[in-house]
């Protein structure tokens, strides 16, 4: 092979490696996103309001149906029907915000390990991680997390506007262009961005708190299974470096995803509530964070107000960053 022909290769190894971690991440977001779409569509419920509550908005979802429904079997469909009701806009901004998401994040973290700065040298255990993604100091990833998700949610803040409008039952849309369609009329192009500085104040801490708290655990964890009955699973994928098997990988990044979303999702809570009712309701909360922080602790429940829909976005939280990461890490894995 000649010179001139190595930087060629190496671009397209670059792409190549590019382009499989924007798939990898398309299809964990579209999976996590699809099949916990009903869990998203109650936080929304209940949040939308400060007298809402998880009972309520359920039965809200069936009274609504039950009253014109002709048999239990019409009732049971039509249910099911609505609670995944707004699934088009929200498996489009988790896909492809999930794909521009992981690409992002992961040409920010390679270029910190390649150039030496931040990377990881403990040598204190055998087996480093159950990852094979770059590996660097912890202050590293809260940044590299938290750019990456800020600059992705500006992004797709428009498809953002849109699911929440057309989840809420206070707007009754028959399409996502109807919806689109009123914002545009009574807001014009700013009313696709309202709460963005709610929604870059809960994401971009989010994300960084949670890439954190992800590596760190994941980091440790194998030292723990050493001492475990799964030491024997351990598996050397080269010379210099020992990370789990297969198997095992995917039930540490299970239960470190688990954790790392729970610990994210409460200290952001506030913000998420905050940015609803902006997009909701922006001729009360008005478009400014503060004011509308300020409208919720005087005029409803006080901080108690902030952390509506806590329960089921921490488990859909959970549940979506478990499906997410470890489909993503293991198709990086598989390629």
């Amino acid at each position: 092979m000649t010179s001139a022909q190595k930087p060629a290769q190496s671009n397209t190894t670059l792409n190549n490696s590019r382009s499989q971690h924007i798939l990898s991440g398309f299809v964990s977001g579209f999976a996590s996103s699809a099949l916990l779409q009903p869990l998203d569509l109650l936080k929304t419920r209940i949040q939308q309001s400060p007298s809402s509550t998880l009972r309520s908005s359920w039965q809200e979802l069936l009274l609504s149906d039950i009253s014109t429904a002709q048999n239990t079997r019409d009732s049971t469909s039509k249910v099911l029907r609505k609670l995944w009701r707004g699934t088009l806009p929200s498996v489009l901004r988790t896909s492809v915000g999930s794909g521009l998401y992981f690409s992002t994040l992961h040409s920010m973290r390679s270029y910190i390990q390649k150039h030496g700065a931040s990377s990881t040298t403990s040598t204190t255990s055998s087996v480093k991680t159950s990852s094979v993604l770059p590996q660097i100091q912890g202050y590293a990833n809260l940044l590299t997390g938290s750019f990456a998700r800020g600059a992705v949610g500006f992004v797709m803040m428009p498809v953002t506007v849109l699911k929440v409008r057309f989840e809420s039952s206070t707007y009754v849309h028959s399409s996502l262009f109807q919806t689109a369609k009123a914002i545009y009329n009574a807001h014009g192009v700013r009313g696709f961005f309202y709460g963005f500085g709610a929604t870059f104040v809960r994401d971009a801490p989010y994300a960084g708190i949670y890439v954190w708290v992800y590596e760190y655990t994941k980091s440790i964890a194998p030292a723990l299974l050493l001492r475990s009955p799964f030491a024997g699973q351990l598996t050397t994928v080269d010379d210099a470096s020992q990370v789990l098997s297969s198997p095992l990988s995917v039930v540490v990044n299970l239960i470190c995803a688990g954790f790392s979303a729970t610990t994210a999702v409460t200290l952001s809570n506030p913000f998420d509530t905050v940015k609803t009712r902006m997009q909701l309701f922006p001729d009360r909360y008005g478009t400014n964070m503060w004011t509308a922080f300020a409208a919720i602790l005087r005029e409803e429940t006080g901080m108690r107000g902030l952390f509506d829909g806590l329960g089921l976005r921490a488990v859909r939280k959970g549940l979506s960053s478990g499906i997410a990461w470890c489909l993503y890490e293991e198709m990086i894995r598989s390629s």
